[in-house]
């Protein structure tokens, strides 16, 4: 590490006191400074990321100026308060942004959720391919015209698009520009509340720490609170396995396999929800008849596999005849889950978008895939779909949206207040909602800005 980091604190001090602002005066529109003073702190309000969970990045402040280090990609953005100096002698410096940004570009339907949390989604005027974005209000803004789709062929367009913004979230898939770029990392971090914490990372860009700050407490608080109700269920886990069945093609010598996925943040996500990982150290299997051997006695199945989408698919993927699903534990409970509960029209993943995101609503997902009577009887899972039960998949459109795009995202978690969750039993599904528990959907839940 440079001399230059090895001086910077690492935030994680709370919110200062209001005293502390810097005068408004010096503000215009309270975004940039008219009256520039080196002892001012301009950053007031910082991230508290006293129990955070992310591990790929971090912030540091300065009077004027902040440090964005992403540790995954190994680059350092330098964020400069509009209407202040950028700091000068700075070393490891990838690039250097004025805030708070008004235009950006996403490249990584990721990247969507995090600035509608925000209430910045509309400071998004290019993305990559707009078909995939899961978001209902989303797909309402693209029609809009107000945020068009980047050029896939046409180089001079592209460039022309990318430098109307002021900063580009994500990687170019079409012709990558390391210097207009601010890496991501999400997708990469160990636990699922440490992927959720990325909304700091987006925040830092536009000075909305204090609002990040509040969507963290509540979703972390609601996520324990939820963990601490499965954890008191007095019967014996479930067995849990991921797997994939990865087709003959170009990208691997046109020869099958099957994948037992043990990634980091599964097991957590799975251990929180009261659940148990298949314990095998093999990962992937030559043959469907090598992994059904492995996995036979799991009681529930996520499949993600891309081909196919119901239970006959499934069967012919993982070479199960008709008659032998009673060999698999998983079958006969009926508890075979696929991550595709809600898609566009054009098969893009809301998967790979929303319960990135939202840890403590994926939790709620996984919760119920475990026990239908958690989080409570009534619930209704939004990605993991029971293909065992024939259940459908959602097709989002713009005419499901239900929120304005110019204002914070609903979280789709809602607030747990009560105790332990009841076991489901033969006819539990009949019982009274006194059997239920506390489960309540609060307007702080909805804004999770309250």
């Amino acid at each position: 590490m440079s001399k230059f980091f090895s001086l910077l604190t690492i935030a994680s001090i709370a919110i200062a006191s209001v005293s502390a602002q810097a005068p408004t005066s010096n503000l215009v529109d309270g975004a940039c400074v008219t009256n520039y003073d080196a002892s001012i702190d301009y950053f007031p309000q910082k991230l508290n990321t006293a129990d955070d969970k992310g591990t790929f990045f971090s912030v540091s402040y300065h009077n004027n100026y902040k440090i964005v280090e992403n540790h995954k990609s190994g680059r350092n953005y330098v964020l400069v308060q509009c209407g202040t100096p950028a700091p000068t002698g700075l070393t490891n410096v990838t690039e250097i942004y004025n805030i708070p940004v008004t235009k950006v570009a996403a490249m990584e339907t990721t990247a969507v959720p995090y600035l509608e949390l925000l209430g910045v989604a509309e400071s998004i005027k290019v993305i990559a391919d707009g078909s995939l974005i899961s978001s209902p209000c989303f797909q309402t803004y693209l029609s809009s015209g107000e945020v068009t789709n980047l050029s896939a062929n046409n180089k001079t367009l592209q460039a022309e698009q990318l430098a109307s913004v002021q900063a580009q979230f994500g990687i170019n898939p079409y012709e990558p520009i390391s210097n207009t770029t601010v890496s991501t990392g999400q997708t990469y971090e160990p636990d699922v509340l440490g992927r959720a914490s990325w909304i700091s990372y987006y925040a830092a860009f536009y000075n909305y720490e204090n609002m990040a700050n509040e969507i963290s407490k509540k979703m972390i608080d609601n996520y324990q609170k939820l963990t601490a109700a499965a954890a008191g269920y007095d019967n014996p886990k479930p067995i849990v396995a991921w797997t994939t069945f990865d087709a003959p093609s170009q990208y691997n010598n046109n020869t099958a396999s099957y994948i037992l996925s043990n990634a980091s943040y599964k097991v957590g996500l799975t251990k929180d929800a009261y659940g148990e990982m298949l314990n095998s150290t093999k990962s992937v299997y030559n043959s469907a008849a090598e992994l059904l051997e492995a996995i036979s006695s799991v009681d529930v199945l996520i499949d993600e596999t891309f081909i196919g989408s119901d239970l006959t698919d499934f069967l012919k993927n993982y070479e199960i005849a008709s008659g032998e699903e009673s060999k698999y534990k998983f079958l006969e409970k009926k508890k075979v889950f696929r991550e595709d509960g809600i898609l566009t029209a054009s098969g893009g993943y809301d998967w790979f978008e929303a319960p990135v995101a939202m840890a403590d609503a994926l939790l709620e997902d996984m919760l119920n895939a475990l026990n239908p009577a958690a989080p409570s009887f009534t619930y209704k899972r939004n990605w993991l779909r029971n293909i065992a039960l024939d259940e459908p998949i959602k097709y989002i459109t713009a005419d499901d949206c239900t929120w304005d795009e110019s204002a914070p995202r609903p979280n789709l978690a809602t607030t747990y207040v009560g105790g332990p969750f009841p076991i489901e039993t033969s006819g539990a599904s009949a019982l009274s909602g006194s059997l239920i528990g506390a489960f309540v959907v609060s307007l702080a839940s909805l804004t999770y800005l309250a």
